[in-house]
């Protein structure tokens, strides 16, 4: 470990200790508001892209399992924390974890002082760079303006299955699950109910067919829902099936079904990222704690033949919409991770069943 810092792009600098900050580290800075957890974040693809800022203080202090894991490795390209708890005694010790991943990490950091500048100005480009190697303060600053943002690539396609996979249930049914970075425990509350089917993001509507699905999942994902890529393959394929099979999309997956129904979507100043967020299910007026992880959200519109079905209880952004004649639905939110421990898994229950 070495002295680092990391730099925003509005020039202001931030120092700490670094694990693994060699050379320079870039990426979206985010900050996430959840206690625990803390496994399942690192590893979610939808955090392809992006630093991620714990807002809560000591990490590491339960340790680190691997059955927790949302994928097969970690995704975010860059870890802000306050303090690590290095001396868990159960699973990997924190420094362990880090040796193994060679994830960048940057601690002993303000992170109160980092989350209120976010959500003062808004997500930032961000980049880790050791304290000895900084140089012109000016000149690095300027670097990390002038480099594209990470929303600007592809990022779907970065954690996407590059082929099919089958994952076997003793239910008869079936379900095409459309892998935009899905998290394992969404396959595993699938699997409950149905075979799943996972095929890469850019599957075309022929294929989905071959499999004669009993529905239809779009899973989470990291990146901009409207990028070019995703418009051309995730969304056209959606189109094209909505009016045959039963779909259902989760997080992206919402953004992407609503784009093929026709909203549109925006990036939001600093999004959703934590276990605790508060929505609304209109039909029934109950609300709902769950857990969140999305940069963008869609836009309101009026739409004679869809109508919004749940909505967030702090900012009044829209977190699901149901088809009012096809059985077609989505969530913003993440049913499968389940804070409270169940809350909204039902839904993965009604959707199979309908």
């Amino acid at each position: 470990m070495h002295n680092a810092i990391l730099a925003l792009e509005d020039g202001t600098i931030f120092e700490g200790r670094g694990f693994f900050v060699n050379g320079q580290v870039f990426g979206e800075v985010v900050f996430n508001t959840s206690m625990t957890g803390y496994e399942e974040a690192f590893t979610d693809p939808s955090y392809a892209g992006q630093m991620l800022v714990m807002t809560y203080p000591l990490i590491g202090n339960y340790g680190f399992h691997k059955k927790h894991y949302e994928s097969d490795k970690t995704q975010i390209r860059g870890l802000i924390l306050k303090e690590p708890y290095f001396f868990s005694t159960r699973g990997i010790r924190f420094g362990r974890f880090l040796k193994q991943t060679e994830l960048p990490c940057l601690y002993g950091v303000d992170t109160r002082a980092l989350t209120l500048k976010i959500r003062e100005y808004g997500t930032m480009k961000g980049m880790f760079i050791a304290k000895t190697e900084h140089g012109n303060i000016e000149q690095l600053v300027k670097e990390i303006q002038q480099t594209p943002h990470p929303d600007t690539k592809n990022l779907v396609a970065s954690v996407s299955c590059k082929k099919v996979i089958v994952h076997r249930s003793r239910s008869e049914k079936k379900v095409v699950l459309i892998d935009c970075g899905v998290k394992k425990s969404i396959i595993n509350n699938l699997q409950r109910y149905a075979t799943v089917i996972q095929v890469p993001y850019n599957t075309d509507p022929d294929t989905v067919d071959e499999y004669r699905p009993d529905g239809i999942v779009i899973s989470n994902g990291p990146g901009n829902p409207e990028h070019p890529e995703v418009v051309g393959t995730t969304v056209k394929t959606v189109k094209s099936v909505l009016s045959r099979y039963p779909v259902f999309g989760i997080c992206l997956g919402h953004q992407i079904l609503s784009i093929a129904l026709g909203y549109k979507t925006y990036k939001m100043k600093f999004g959703h990222r934590g276990s605790n967020h508060g929505v609304k299910e209109l039909s029934s007026k109950r609300v709902y704690i769950t857990s969140q992880n999305h940069g963008y959200a869609i836009k309101e519109k009026d739409m004679p033949e869809v109508e919004v079905s749940w909505m967030n209880v702090n900012d009044d952004t829209i977190e699901g919409i149901r088809h009012k004649k096809l059985p077609v639905s989505s969530v913003q939110f993440h049913p499968e991770a389940g804070p409270g421990p169940h809350d909204t898994t039902f839904l993965f229950r009604d959707f199979l069943n309908a």
